[in-house]
């Protein structure tokens, strides 16, 4: 096996034990490490909460002495600066480590590459960009977050195979499978809210929770509601779940009796400045990065949903298709915005990957904007 082979093999391991990391690690990214000595894995860690050990200092603690001479597979470039916790990189160094392998580089414009030059500089080999893209995609959020202080947005969207997703009298359930359902729980798991205009609340009354069996990880919910119509008897506004609910309406609207009641229940109502009902998708996402938020499944309806495609504010896609036609002309389509006028103009998805779940098919991709 040639090296290229083996450092892709055990950068997979490291993939795969980031994944096990939770939200619990926001505003920070998930990372995983492993520590190889002799071509055996002696040691890993991944990053479990914000504020706690990174994912290389517990592969380290856990390999002790034996880390000296040893090779450190992380799927981000070890952090160079003081946080919340001590520069990794000085305790790689510590350690003795004689060689870093590194997937993605941090996006943080105060770490990028500076570890690399800081473990050159002490006799340390560093290789960086062993599947790169992947490891990218463990950190798409935080890097749009550190980059911009604004959120990642999925849309998650359920049709049938003419591109419908209800019909024209409202009916939606179910128009993807069970399996295809237990799926969007999975996302669900894997963002930091959920997001819907006020009109889905009107007339599907979704609780907008994690249905995973012993999770206790709960998203922030967020509605749209220029005009603060939510029904009083909303599923949303009178749960378990309401210090983690969030409503978003004109700023005019904040001192209505309504949103003080809303207020008292423990729901944070913000106002934005806004002299119609439309707001900008960037005003949207600027009032809720704060919490913080590094992502949101977008869930609909389909005129947020175009909205949102409109200001080039959905960076990825999960679109599931469903074998059923419904044909009506007046039944709603997945984005009910602008659009484009010419084929040519058309909103491509890159790295476009699809899947199946029974028999419904799962495309995801990232929209590439002109």
């Amino acid at each position: 096996m040639n090296d290229i082979i083996i450092n892709e093999l055990f950068m997979k391991k490291a993939i795969n034990i980031a994944r096990k990391a939770t939200r619990a690690v926001i505003p920070n990214p998930k990372v995983g490490a492993i520590i190889v000595k002799d071509g055996k894995i002696i040691s890993s860690g991944y990053h479990q909460k914000a504020g706690d050990p990174h994912a290389e200092i517990n592969a380290l603690k856990k390999a002790g002495v034996d880390a000296k001479g040893s090779t450190l597979y992380v799927t981000l470039e070890p952090c160079s600066t003081f946080g919340k916790t001590p520069p990794c990189v000085n305790e790689v160094i510590k350690a003795g480590i004689g060689k870093v392998v590194i997937g993605s580089l941090d996006p943080n414009p105060l770490n990028h590459k500076k570890s690399i030059e800081i473990l050159n500089n002490n006799g340390i080999e560093v290789i960086t960009g062993i599947l790169q893209d992947k490891c990218n995609e463990l950190i798409e959020d935080f890097r749009k977050y550190i980059n911009t202080g604004l959120p990642f947005v999925i849309a998650k969207v359920a049709q049938s195979a003419d591109g419908k997703i209800s019909t024209a009298d409202g009916d939606s359930k179910w128009i993807s499978n069970e399996q295809s359902r237990k799926k969007v729980q999975i996302i669900r798991s894997n963002v930091d809210a959920i997001m819907v205009g006020v009109n889905t609340v009107i007339k599907d009354n979704p609780h907008l929770t994690l249905r995973i069996k012993n999770s206790i990880y709960q998203p922030w919910r967020i509605v749209i509601d220029p005009d603060l119509i939510i029904p009083d008897n909303s599923n949303v506004t009178n749960d378990s779940y309401l210090e983690k609910t969030v409503i978003i309406t004109r700023d005019i609207n904040t001192k209505q009796d309504k949103s003080y009641k809303l207020a008292d229940k423990g729901i944070k109502v913000l106002g934005i400045e806004s002299e119609s009902d439309k707001f900008s998708s960037e005003s949207i996402l600027l009032s809720i990065a704060k919490f913080p938020i590094l992502s949101i499944l977008l869930e609909g309806g389909h005129t947020t949903l175009g909205r949102f495609l409109d200001d080039k504010a959905i960076d990825k896609i999960h679109l599931f298709i469903a074998p059923i036609i419904i044909g009506d002309k007046y039944a709603p389509s997945s984005f009910c915005g602008d659009g484009v006028k010419l084929i040519k103009d058309a909103i491509k998805l890159d790295k476009s990957t699809w899947k199946k779940y029974n028999n419904d098919m799962l495309l995801t991709g990232y929209p590439i904007y002109k």
